[in-house]
């Protein structure tokens, strides 16, 4: 899945950061979360993929696309704890992620402003992570 654009944002208010790009993406998830999160872009997309197959069925984690991905980037259920360990904070670094979904309208004029988080090959971590993610909906059910 290509469809993730990923990109680190430093000097910038996370909230604002992302309500830009709900502007410049109609229709796309759009999430802010802390750059610990996540250092490899195939890693968020392979995530991201994940909320995207769930968008409208019974195997979403919670009742917003945004909220889902942020639950499966922490591993965990919890909103609550999904914040604390993955929320963005202000004055912080943070990885603003926009996945285009077929209902999506093509961007607007410019660059989102950051550094695009580079796409490698996953490490173990990161596919026990991806594994993580997909099994949060056996532990939810």
């Amino acid at each position: 899945m290509r469809n993730a654009i990923c990109v680190l944002v430093k000097g910038l208010d996370p909230g604002a950061a992302k309500e830009a790009a709900r502007i410049r993406f109609p229709g796309a998830i759009v999430q802010a979360v802390s750059a610990r999160a996540a250092a490899n872009a195939r890693y968020v997309e392979m995530i991201a993929a994940q909320t995207v197959a769930a968008n409208g069925t019974a195997n979403m984690l919670a009742k917003k696309p945004e909220i889902d991905l942020l639950l499966r980037l922490a591993g965990t259920t919890q909103i609550s704890q999904a914040i604390a360990q993955v929320g963005a904070k202000p004055g912080e670094e943070f990885l603003l992620i926009v996945v285009a979904g077929h209902r999506t309208k093509r961007a607007g004029p410019g660059p989102l402003l950051g550094r695009t988080l580079g796409r490698r090959r996953l490490t173990e971590e990161e596919l026990d992570g991806v594994e993580r993610a997909a099994l949060l909906n056996a532990a939810r059910g």
